[in-house]
């Protein structure tokens, strides 16, 4: 007996051990990625990177995807009215009933195209998985001379594992055959299942090329990851290209597309018309418009990550800094300049100021405790000479490193999530690419980097990317990519006029970025 009883303790305790063992080799499973899988997802996202996938069968064992005829597998939505939350808000109903009632998996799935008319040639995909896993997609054609578009879907839970899957596949090239390899991947980076996809996509609109010149400069710099979204001169749409000059995105406004696209955590944001802004999220849906009445145009915006979007606009002689909330539609004044103020462009609002680039008198001001009653003009960043007739003067902060500003046709535009902002100014002949680190309770500024734009010409927007620079010449209807050595990396032209460009990763939002 005692001998039976030891004999069953020691078999419970192995059956103990296996169990535990089996459990912690699963969890260790589904732990985060490791540093391997993490450097393979970050070349394969890189958009720097040549694989092609594309294989001479595709066509053979690809699922067409049909929005019309006996074989439709895809659902369509309207797209008149594309900025009306409401109608947006009418669209999410309509999947949110289809998921409901149905059981969508992996070989299965709910497949729309462009549910919320806000992104050309992208479709909305949705599934559930027996296990935790993430998904990857890429985009293939065939044609030698363009590379594989690759992304890893961010799911937003622990790991980015997950078993629901609802998303955008954006990228697919306009007027061509385009190819979805879609994966299961699991925590190790293992693929656990494929399906293909394929669709044919309608060419571009008239006056966007679906490919631009393009010429590699002596830069030994790489060019950073991202996207350019381009803003053409009298066209109501914003194009994005890849690093090679391919056009992989259409974004629609109602009438006019201003000059910025922001990021924020989970939306973008961006001109639709002279004075509204939309947020879209990261599956298309618009999420709320704002407009400012009674002020003009739009001359910049910006967005506090949470409920307002700032604005710049003029009323008779005065310019204002106004704030618009979505949540209820409201505008408010922040600050009114005194007519002999002439403003540009906005940084993005951090911890109660927000900087305001003066393109008469030349200077950067800063205004403090911006959601109070009275805010306060800071300090101001400029020469004395010339801001010495202006209410503002005793503020200056004459930064002896800079000298000779001109401003006039300079215009921040920050990289994604970053409150350090960077211009492009003028002094005497020599053009500069100039970021500064602001100490607003100090009342101080210090020059973080700079280099010699030799490339830059008059009207010439810049941003920082990276490592690197963004600079835009929108008159030649060029923008290039330079490297800190001020040298061009790679140069870009459109062959028409430009309002403005800017490079956005969008890591984090429409794909999990390590």
């Amino acid at each position: 007996m005692k001998k039976a009883g030891k004999l069953i303790i020691v078999t419970l305790l192995i059956l103990f051990g296996l169990t535990a063992g089996a459990y912690f080799l699963l969890k260790g499973r589904e732990g985060g990625p490791s540093n391997e899988f993490k450097n393979r997802m970050a070349k394969e996202q890189s958009d720097n990177q040549t694989d092609r996938a594309y294989q001479y069968d595709m066509p053979d064992k690809a699922t067409v995807l049909a929005t019309d005829g006996e074989d439709k597998n895809v659902l369509n939505f309207e797209s008149n009215f594309v900025y009306q939350v409401s109608n947006s808000n009418e669209a999410r109903a309509r999947l949110d009933r289809l998921i409901k009632r149905t059981d969508a998996d992996f070989d299965n799935p709910i497949i729309a195209k462009n549910p919320f008319g806000t992104m050309e040639n992208s479709f909305y995909f949705y599934f559930h998985t027996s296990f935790r896993c993430m998904v990857r997609y890429t985009i293939t054609v065939d044609d030698e001379t363009i590379s594989d578009h690759i992304r890893y879907v961010n799911n937003g839970q622990e790991n980015n594992l997950a078993k629901e899957h609802e998303f955008l596949v954006e990228g697919l090239l306009p007027g061509k055959t385009n190819f979805i390899v879609m994966e299961l991947v699991d925590s190790t980076g293992n693929t656990r299942e494929t399906k293909n996809y394929q669709y044919t996509t309608a060419g571009s609109p008239s006056g966007i090329p679906q490919k631009i010149t393009v010429s590699d400069g002596y830069s030994k710099s790489t060019l950073a990851n991202g996207m350019y979204y381009v803003f053409p001169s009298g066209t109501p749409w914003i194009a994005a290209y890849d690093n090679k000059g391919i056009l992989r995105d259409l974004i629609p406004t109602e009438l006019f597309h201003g000059h910025r696209i922001t990021a924020s955590d989970d939306c973008i944001l961006y001109q639709i018309s002279e004075d509204k802004v939309a947020k879209v999220s990261a599956l298309g849906r618009v999420t709320g418009v704002v407009q400012m009445k009674g002020y003009g145009k739009i001359r910049d915006f910006s967005y506090d990550g949470y409920d307002e979007v700032y604005w710049l606009g003029k009323k008779k002689k005065n310019e204002y800094l106004l704030a618009t909330s979505f949540q209820t539609g409201n505008t408010r004044v922040v600050y009114r300049f005194k007519k002999d103020i002439q403003t540009g462009s906005l940084t993005v609002p951090q911890s109660g100021s927000i900087g305001v680039v003066a393109k008469n008198p030349s200077g950067v001001i800063y205004l403090d405790a911006i959601t109070a009653e009275k805010p306060k003009i800071s300090f101001v960043v400029g020469k004395k000479a010339a801001w010495k007739k202006v209410t503002a003067k005793k503020k200056i902060n004459d930064n002896k490193k800079f000298t000779g500003w001109n401003t006039k046709e300079s215009m921040l535009l920050s990289q994604e999530n970053e409150t350090i902002p960077a211009m492009l100014v003028q002094e005497e002949n020599q053009y500069l690419a100039v970021e500064w680190q602001a100490d607003v309770a100090k009342k101080t500024v210090q020059k973080k980097a700079s280099a010699t734009a030799v490339e830059a010409k008059s009207g010439s927007l810049l941003q920082k990317c990276g490592n690197n620079y963004v600079i835009v010449c929108g008159t030649a209807g060029t923008y290039l990519e330079m490297g800190s050595d001020g040298k061009a990396i790679r140069r870009y032209n459109y062959g028409s006029g430009l309002d403005s460009v800017q490079k956005l990763t969008l890591s984090g939002m429409y794909f999990y970025g390590i």
